[in-house]
This record gives C-alpha cells, structure tokens and sequence, in this order.
C-alpha cells in the first residue's frame, strides 16, 4: 500500500497559495517570498534527514539552502522590519515541534499531537505572515489573517495524520513517532511481527481508515471559515481531500479483495475432472502438477485476479470487487496442454470443461471476444485475452470454436484499430458509430490503461492469427511483424506495458518471429546476446521479484533460437528453478501481469505451471 511518495508541488510556491487573500501584495514579491520558501522548505528536509536518519553530510548542504533563502528574504525585509520577529517566532516554534515531537510516545494525546503538527508546519505559516505584513490596503483584516492561521493549523494537521498513514513503514522501522504505529502497537499488545504483516494489519484492523478519516475531518475544518472559495489556498484543501479520499477508497478496497480472496479459498469444485498423473516417476514434476491440483479443487482460488474497482475511480458497476481467471486459466491451460501431451497424460476431460468454462466467460454484447474482468462494464475486449483463447481452441483441436465465436472480433480489431506502423490497438472498440458504452470503455482506454498498441500484445494477437489462418491474414501479421522488429531494444529485448520484466515480452516476440519464418537474424542475434550477456551468476534471468518467470520465459527464448553453444546456459536455468521448488511442491507468485500502479497480479499456480513447463522442454 505504500508507493513512493514525492513532495507536494505545492511547496515550489506556497506563497502563492495565499495571495488570493492579499490581492494587494506585488506578484514579484510573491514570486522571491515564493522561491525563498522552497529554499528553507529544502533546508528543512536536510535538517530532518540529519536528525532521523544521522546523515551528517548534509549540514553543507542545509546551510547553504538556509543563507540562500535569506539573502532572498533580505532583498524584501530591512534588517529591522517588524518580520523578522515573526521568523524568530516561527523558528522556535519548529524548534519546540523538534523536541516535543521525542515525547509523543510518552503523551500522544490529541492536543500535543496537533501542537507538533502545528508547529512542525511553522515555516509554512511565514507565507501567511510575510502577506499579511506586506498587504497596505485599508482592507487589511487581523480577522482575515487568523482565519488563514487557523485553516493552516488543520490542515497541518490533517497532512500529519495522512502521513503517518502513508510513512508507516518507514516510520515503523526508522522508530519515529507516527500515530498510526502507535494506535496499531496498542490493539496488537504482547504480538511482534514483522514490519509487512504490520504494514497489512493497519489496514486490516481499521487503524489506518480510522487515521484518514481524521485527516479528511480536520481539512473540512480548514476551509471551514474561508469565504473565497477561489483561492489556490482553498483548492489545494479540495485537491488533498480528494487525495486522502482515494486513497481511503484504495485501502477500503484493499481489506475488501483480502476479505474476498479468504472467502474463495473455501470453495470446492463439485466434479474432480482433474487428469491422473500419479504414475508420474519425478518427483519434481509430480509434486509440481500436485500443487496445480490443490488449486484446481478449490476452484483455482489462486489463480484468481481479485481487485477493488470503486465509484470514486469513476466506475459504475453492481459491485467494487471484481474477480476473474478469464486470462489466467486460458494462460494455465496452454501451459497443461503442452505438460500433459509431453508426459503423454490423457487430459481431455479436464480441457473440454475448460472450453466450456472459457465460452461462458465470453461478452454478449456487438463485438464478442473476452473481457479481463467481465464484470466491469468500463473494460472492453481485448486482443490479448482474444489471441490467447484462440492459440487455446487450437491446441485443444477446437478450431470451429473461433469461428463460431471470435471473426466478428478479429474483424473489427484489424479493420478499426490498426495504425500506420502496423500496430493493433489492444482495446477491440469500433473506430465509428459508437454506443455510449463503448464512448465510455474508448474515455476509460484513453485516460486509465492507455489504447496502445502494446508490443507484446499485438505479438501474442498476431502468432494466433498465424496459428488461424496464415493466408488470410497475411498482410495483418506483415504488418505487424515489422512494427515488432521496429520496437525491439538495443539490448535485444523487448518492452512490455501490460507484463512485469523484459523476458515475457521478449519472449513473445520472437515466438511471433519463428512462427512466420520471417527473415529475423538481425531479431535473434540481438535476443541470443541478451541470453548470454545477462545471465545471473546462480543462473537466473531478471531481477528480484522477477526470477523465476524471467527464467522460465528466458528458456522458451532458447528453445526457439535452439543454439547448441547456449545448452549450458538453459542447464544453469533449470538447475536454478529445480532449486527453487518450495516444499509443497508450487513455486512462489512473482509479478507478473501490471494492471494498475502497486496493484500487480501474481500467482503460485500459474508460475508452477510455466516452470513445469519450462522443465519438460
């Protein structure tokens, strides 16, 4: 739940956010006031990082920050104008905010707690300060004034709550003072863990919703009093509310998919059509197909993609939480496909009913295909989910399936959704004559997923046309493949938007390659020095979070290029997934696909299935 977090734009100008109050005050002024305040503001982050984190190197720096705002207040205050005795003010309060601050573990009541907050944020009230001293009209209000200083105090207030949501992690191991830590510590009295399963019981046990709603309180305070609503000072209450709003809205969500996800965990299937695969001598492999299976009857509850799609991201559904394996059971079933027919295990049975239950996911609707999530009516069909049930419905002899069910989708993808470089779109929306569900699906693709084309997306779309019918979509998949080799990277990979790593893209691509016999040397010469060049010592591909699959989809790249003078590198990979098997037999979930910002989706049972896979070839 925690991404990184900049600092607010905001501090660049704070001053500014007050002039609508003091209209009076020279806008060059306001513009040094404004330039001064973000010298001191980084001044003051270099003063924290120097009392948190002991990095005394930065004393240099803080200095110099310090005289470089005071030189710019000078050029406005003289020596001894009235002003500098509100900085003296403003100085030790921080100063106090400093020291008290050390004894909120001690007493965290409330009005200590706000009084740190408050005087933490004291150089921000300078900018309240400097315009009201600079403000010569007759209209010049004491009222107006303290008002501003008032407004500024809960919304200091409420910026600290909000923090001490978002900083918990941080907080928690650095031992600062941080409510959120404190509350939470309280409820789980007697219990340590560690600070991720601490960073989840925040949520879970309500402590951090509770902190929000604070935080959202007091900014209704802060602009509680304030007649102008016209104000940059006023907006910027508006702008934050929403942030924290979201960002409740998120961690709500957050506990309802957790909540969500234990609750498929119960569930059994009715009918055990699982292929038998006890005869199987390796243990390795064995165990493998039997971590598949225990998730197999539970309904693949781990496979699952849970996620909160809520109103205030502007989706209109029946429900927030949205739950599908639509993709992932279609991406599973390849991968059983090709493990069972290289054991030679009959699976038939299991992958009619598959079939059936990949057919009864299908949007019946104008277009046809497959949704991600069926049941969010803002998310089209796309190409992606559409080439992979295709490549399925070949592998399993069901090739009447596509034309009963996906031309009218090919179709309006590659007659509507083509560009001039040979890309396809991903989303599969008609170019004209759209209905108000598709103006909304094409608003949402513009502004949350992006239309692409997605490289790796348009590779999968176009193998499976291949696979179809090669001839009749010949100039489609021309096309297509030049916009691939276009977009490979000078390291030989390829990028992915939708997929975590470089190898599944990489991967994609030149299966895509291969398949039409395209003249690709130049393409796998450049993916063949990747394979070499960027191989871990312990024989892993990628980085951490992203081993295991990027070893996996780095051995299909070899099984493709099929160069003897690389046996040894695919001998190292495997040896390094064989070392990796946990004791239950899966293997662990890694990223993988990248739906949304920090909200990825991995699986046991999908990695475990692409390792066997990898393994047997």
């Amino acid at each position: 739940m925690n991404g990184k977090k900049q600092s607010p734009k905001f501090y660049k100008y704070y001053p500014k956010l007050f002039h609508g109050y003091f209209p009076h005050v020279d806008e060059h002024v306001v513009a040094v006031l404004s330039k001064a305040g973000y010298l001191y503001y980084q001044a003051i982050l270099n003063l924290d990082a120097i009392i948190d984190n002991k990095e005394d190197y930065r004393i240099f720096d803080l200095l110099s920050l310090q005289e470089k705002a005071i030189k710019k207040l000078s050029s406005i205050y003289h020596e001894n104008h009235e002003f500098w005795l509100l900085w003296d003010k403003r100085k030790l309060e921080y100063i106090t905010a400093i020291q008290k601050e050390k004894e909120l573990w001690n007493n965290p009541d409330i009005e200590n707690y706000n009084d740190v907050a408050d005087k933490k944020a004291a150089f921000g009230k300078i900018a309240i300060d400097s315009l009201f001293i600079l403000d010569n009209s007759e209209k010049k209000s004491s009222e107006l004034y303290n008002v501003l200083l008032e407004s500024h105090y809960n919304f200091s207030v409420a910026f600290q709550l909000y923090d001490d949501v978002t900083d918990f992690k941080k907080d928690f191991l650095g031992k600062q003072f941080n409510k959120a830590v404190y509350e939470l510590s309280n409820i789980l009295t007697g219990r340590e863990y560690d600070v991720e399963v601490m960073n989840k019981l925040l949520y879970i046990e309500g402590v951090g919703v509770k902190i929000l709603n604070e935080s959202i309180s007091y900014l209704d305070r802060a602009k509680k009093y304030l007649i102008d609503d016209t104000t940059l000072w006023y907006k910027t209450i508006i702008d934050f509310r929403k942030t924290i709003s979201e960002y409740r809205d998120i961690t709500n969500g957050y506990i309802e998919v957790l909540r969500t996800k234990k609750q498929l965990y119960k569930k059994s299937i009715a009918d055990d059509l699982f292929f038998d695969f006890h005869h199987i001598k390796e243990d390795v492999i064995k165990e493998g197909i039997g971590f598949i299976k225990k998730d197999y009857l539970r309904d693949y509850a781990e496979l699952k993609h849970v996620m909160f799609l809520g109103e205030i991201e502007d989706f209109e559904n029946q429900n927030n939480i949205h739950i599908s394996d639509t993709f992932q059971r279609t991406l599973l079933n390849d991968c059983i496909c090709d493990i069972t027919n290289l054991l030679k295990i009959d699976s038939k049975g299991y992958l009619q009913k598959e079939i059936e239950y990949i057919l009864g996911r299908r949007n019946h609707d104008s277009i046809g295909g497959w949704s991600y999530f069926p049941t969010v009516k803002e998310i089209a069909a796309d190409i992606d989910d559409l080439g992979q049930i295709m490549q399925f419905f070949i592998k399993t002899g069901k090739e009447d399936l596509i034309h009963n069910h996906c031309l009218n989708a090919i179709r309006i993808a590659i007659e509507d959704r083509v560009n001039t470089e040979g890309g396809i779109e991903t989303w599969i929306i008609p170019n004209y004559n759209l209905s108000e569900l598709q103006k909304k699906q094409d608003y949402f693709n513009r502004s949350k997923w992006g239309k692409g084309p997605d490289v790796e997306v348009v590779a999968n779309f176009a193998y499976a046309l291949q696979l179809f019918s090669p001839l009749e979509y010949s100039e489609v998949i021309k096309n297509a493949v030049e916009y691939i080799a276009s977009n490979q990277e000078d390291d030989g990979t390829w990028k992915s938007r939708w997929y975590f790593g470089s190898f599944y893209g990489t991967f994609i691509c030149l299966r895509l390659f291969d398949t039409v016999k395209e003249d690709g040397c130049r393409v796998k010469e450049k993916t063949l020095d990747l394979l070499q060049k960027s191989q871990n010592l312990n024989g892993s591909y990628g980085k951490e979070g992203e081993y295991i699959l990027s070893t996996v989809f780095a051995i299909f790249c070899m099984n493709i290029l099929d160069f003897p003078d690389i046996n040894y590198l695919k001998q190292n990979a495997k040896e390094f997934l064989l070392a990796n098997q946990m004791e239950d037999g899966g293997w662990i979930a890694e990223h993988f696909i990248k739906p949304k910002l920090q909200e990825p989706y991995g699986s046991r049972t999908l990695t475990t299935a692409y390792v066997l896979k990898a393994l047997l070839t």
